[in-house]
Formats: structure tokens, sequence, C-alpha cells
């Protein structure tokens, strides 16, 4: 009978040999005519049923709880409970493989990867999901999941701030480094290189005599001892820096180094953000953009997780586009205005490319006479980068989305006033604004500006959330995925209500973070979402975005084709859905939607 069984399905994959066979021998075979009960409420489960071809619904008085297809198992709460709670029922001729209750639970007493399968969250398998997906790709999974030990670290030289150049460059040959620590006038620390001692001397025309306190101070920036080494490398991405300070505690415990992080890290992407920082033409820029799909894909490829994915990539853009305004705009008005990215530019959630969403704040009183033509430019040029025009103009191209601090202010206050369901829209996108650019504090008031207005009327963000619950999950009405053979749009049935709700919820709580796991994070800790039910919606937002990446990289349109799907994504998925089918359900009663 094991010949019948198929042992590569997970979690029986795990099962040595000694497990299989004896799970062969006590498997069987059972079949059920259209109509008839396999279970009632009450009944002591036989065992595990597998279905190998028709269909059975799970349902109660009154309520159908969904049905179960070829390749599905039920009833795994039974087996663990010793009695079913509703009953199941044939929906066609059905048959199906009994793995018998004794058995059942053997396996899980011996095996606790079997066990977690059967018990775990959705966070717990989407885990282990993505676990599995990684064997073979051990290089990049390890360096993800590393962090940062003393053994990376090169040990801090830090002397005296009275020392003279030329002293601090002996010690720093007799110590065999290429940095060192001083304590600045103000008694911080203050990061000196060879680089910086040269320029000193050589283009300040110090004397090899001068002090060390007299160098302009560097403020120092790094991680505690622990971080993970991922961290590390996005944040000297986005500060285009080659060294970080690592604490432990209050004390510096050594100095990570760019090379050291590269040597266990080789998808270059480093690399690539200090040629977008070198590029000093447009033409030069488009250059390095090109290559940063074929990143994306080496990446994905290689099994790196999807939320460190999103974050580096999402680094990636923000430089990028940050680089063109600094090609195009005048240097003075650079200093002075604050660049916005806004939707998943904005939360940093976008993986692939996307439209155009971005938006500037001008200062009180701005003289810019070239101002239209400068930002003209500037889209144009985001367009060969490939950043196509928004549809909805949401463009500093567009004088609407070009305003001064106070003006933005003034806006917000009208929006929240005349709620009309473009007022409604236009505050929903500015929630998502990251400044990336420019005078970057000039967001705070307005993004604080915008969610004290909203704190005050309940009934706006009411009708705000009505938008999370407007569109289905792709689940048929017995609660299976989906069979449309153009594939699944999980972007407007799985990802905008749980992105939106969860937008929603957060600026209920004047939570000012905008990314969507960030949100889910601080509604967690404020106790508006249990810590479990976070987790859960977290993971089905990560599986949502890795399961379009790999569409829109295979087949270009981001829509999934469950039928490409093994058993264990089908099941992440369907249970990934039904969280967010409940999440919208739990919105139309804490907003008091009327259907």
């Amino acid at each position: 009978m094991s010949l019948l069984f198929n042992f590569a399905r997970p979690p029986f994959d795990c099962l040595d040999d000694e497990a299989r066979q004896r799970l062969g021998r006590h498997l069987s075979i059972c079949y059920f005519r259209a109509g008839q009960t396999v279970q009632s409420p009450g009944d002591e489960p036989e065992g595990l049923y597998l279905i190998i071809k028709g269909a059975v619904e799970e349902s109660a008085p009154h309520q159908s709880f969904g049905d179960y297809g070829e390749g599905d198992m039920f009833d795994v709460r039974a087996q663990f409970d010793g009695r079913c709670r509703h009953r199941f029922a044939a929906l066609e001729d059905t048959l199906c493989q009994l793995i018998p209750r004794s058995v059942f639970l053997t396996l899980c007493n011996e095996h606790p990867d079997v066990a977690r399968y059967f018990t775990a969250t959705l966070a717990d398998r989407q885990r282990e999901q993505e676990r599995r997906g990684q064997l073979g790709q051990q290089n990049l999974a390890e360096f993800i999941l590393t962090r940062i030990a003393p053994g990376h670290l090169q040990a801090p030289l830090i002397v005296d701030g009275r020392l003279s150049l030329l002293a601090a460059t002996e010690a720093m040959v007799a110590k065999g480094t290429d940095c060192l620590l001083y304590p600045a006038t103000d008694g911080s620390l203050s990061l000196a290189t060879r680089k910086t001692l040269l320029h000193a001397l050589t283009l300040k025309g110090l004397p090899l005599t001068a002090p060390l306190a007299v160098l302009t101070p560097t403020p120092l920036i790094g991680l505690p001892l622990e971080s993970y080494l991922f961290d590390a490398l996005l944040l000297m991405t986005r500060h285009r820096i080659k060294r970080l300070v690592i604490w432990q505690g209050q004390e510096v415990a050594g100095i990570l180094h760019l090379t050291q992080v590269l040597g266990l890290f080789s998808a270059h992407s480093h690399v690539l953000t200090l040629r977008i920082a070198r590029a000093d033409s447009p033409a030069a820029l488009e250059a390095v953009a090109r290559e940063q799909q074929q990143l994306v894909r080496s990446l994905f490829a290689q099994g790196i997780h999807t939320l460190f994915l999103m974050k580096l990539i999402a680094t990636i853009n923000e430089q990028l586009i940050a680089r063109a305004f600094a090609l195009v705009i005048p240097p003075e008005q650079q200093e002075q205005v604050c660049l916005l990215m806004l939707g998943s530019e904005g939360r940093g959630e976008q993986i692939q490319k996307t439209d155009q969403d971005n938006a500037l704040i001008l200062p009180d009183s701005s003289d810019w006479p070239t101002r239209e033509a400068d930002l003209a430019a500037f889209s144009a040029l985001l367009a060969r980068l490939g950043y196509p025009p928004c549809p909805g103009h949401v463009m500093v191209s567009n004088p609407d989305w070009v305003k001064e601090g106070k003006q933005w202010q003034g806006q917000i206050e009208l929006a929240c006033v005349r709620a009309s369901e473009e007022d409604l829209l236009w505050l929903a996108t500015l929630a998502d604004a990251q400044a990336i650019a420019g005078e970057r504090s000039r967001l705070a008031p307005v993004a604080r500006a915008l969610r004290a207005h909203l704190a005050d009327r309940p009934d706006l963000l009411a009708e705000m959330a009505r938008a999370a619950v407007a569109f289905h999950a792709p689940l048929t009405l017995f609660g299976r995925l989906e069979q449309d053979p153009e594939g699944l749009d999980l972007k407007r049935g799985g990802l905008f209500p749980l992105v939106h709700g969860v937008r929603v919820l957060s600026l209920e709580a004047g939570i000012l973070e905008t990314s969507t796991t960030g949100r889910i994070d601080a509604l967690v800790a404020q106790g508006r979402l249990s810590s479990d039910y976070g987790a859960d919606l977290a993971e089905a937002f990560r599986l949502f975005i890795r399961l379009r990446l790999r569409a829109q990289l295979q087949e270009g349109d981001g829509r999934v084709r469950v039928a490409g799907l093994g058993h264990g994504e089908r099941d992440l998925l369907r249970h990934a859905l039904h969280r967010v089918k409940k999440f919208q359900q739990w919105l139309t009663l804490h907003f008091r939607l009327r259907q």
C-alpha cells in the first residue's frame, strides 16, 4: 500500500525508512458515495483522511466551513482532540487514504517535525516551508541568519584626542588597523580613518603635530553585538560607508568592516549601491538601474528570505531615486525641500519597480523659478530608470503633489472636512509617505498632523476601512482556492485588504511607522493585536509578496497559478487567505461597518 502514498509531500518527507514502512503497512483505502457522511460531530475519529479523488465538505448546522479536494487532508484537529467537532460529508464520489489515528499519533510522538507541521501557526509553517525551500542554498541562508560575533570584528583602537596626527598614524600602523576612535571636543567618540588623516594633512594643510581633536567629528554609526550581518549590510548600503562600530552595552566591542561582510555575502548589492553613489550623469545611473532586475532574480533564486530581500531592494530603490534627485535638482534646492516616496515604495515593500508615487514638501515662501522644469526632468529620468509615470499623476511633476509644509497640513484638514472618496484615498496615500532625500525633517509635522486629525474622526477611519473589506479573498464558497485559469490576483484579494486594513488601524492608533510589518509590530506592542494574530498576519503578508514576486519573475503578470504550487504552498496559501478573510470580518466589527 505504501506505493500509493506520496512520501514526498510535507511533512511525511521527513520520515525515515522504518517509519515509512510502518505507515505503509497500516494505510487503507476508503470510498464514499456522494452525500455520504464520513464523520459526524462527537464521533471518535478513525484517523486522518487524505483525498485521492473527489471532494469533502466540512459543516455544522446552518454553517459551512469549507471543503477539501484532491491532495487535501482532514480532520487533523480531531486526531489530537479525540472527538470530531463538525460533520464531514462527500460532495461527490470520493476516494481517500486513511492513516489510523493510533499510527498518526505515534508518528507525531516520534517525529517532532511531523507534529509541528500539524500544530504550528501560519508563521511557524511559513518558516518551515522557507527552510525546506532553502535546502541546497545554505551559503545565503546561513548569511541571512548569521549574527555579528566577536570573530567578525576588528579590535578597536581608542586613543586620546590630544594625540597628534603623526602619533595617531603610527598607532594605526603598529596595531595593523585602518581606523581609530578618539573623544571629540564634546566628549563623544568620533571615528577617523587613514583617509581622514591623509585629507587633514594634504587638503586642509594641518601640521603633523595637530591633535586629533581639531578634526571635524564623524558621528558613529553602528549596531549592537549579536545583530544580524544582513542588517549591517543594509546600514552600510544606506549610509554608503565601509565600517560600523559594534557595541556591547555601552562599550565598543570592535569595528565591522565591509570586506568582512562581503566575504560572507557575494550578491554584490553593496557594489551596486556604490556605483549608484558614483553615477555622475543620468546615463551612468541608467546603466546601473538596468542591473537591478538581475540582482532581484539572483537573490530570489538563491533563496533569500522575503523580508530581507524586500528590505535590501527597498534600500537600493531609495538610493537610486535619491541619486536621480541629486543629479537633476539644483543643489541649493535639494538642501531645502523634502522628497517623499508614497505607496509601496514609501512602505519599503516594492521589490519590482512600480509606477512613480512621490511628492515634495517645500520650505515656506519657496523661491524656485525653474521648479516646474526641474521636477518634470526628474520624473522623466525616473521613467528612464524603469519607474513609469503614475496613471493617477501622483508625482512631483504634478503641482498638486508639491506644497509647502503648512499647505500640506491645511490640505489634510480640508480633506478631513470634505471626506469625499477622493479625499480618503488621498489621505491613505499620504499616510505611507517616507522621506528619502533633502531636508527630511519636514515630513514629521505633516505626518503628525495627518494622524492627529484622523484620531478624532472615527467616522472617517471607518469609511477608509470599508475599502479593505470590499474585495473578497480568492476562495470558493466552500473555502478552497479559486481555480482561475489566469491565476489568482493576490494583490487585490490578499495584499490590499491586509495592507490597507493594517494602515487604517495604525492611523487610528497614531502610529508613525509606514511598513506593514512595522505597523503590525507596533499594533501588537500597543495591545491592539495579539502577538500570535499579528505574527500570522505578518507571515500571510510575506507569503503573498513571495508568491507574487515569483509569478512576476516567471510569468510577468504577478498572478499566481494554483496548479503550479506544491501541496505545502497550496496549503499555506489557503491558510493565509482564510486569515485575511477573518481579518476583514474583524475589521467590519471593529469599525462597525454596515454591509
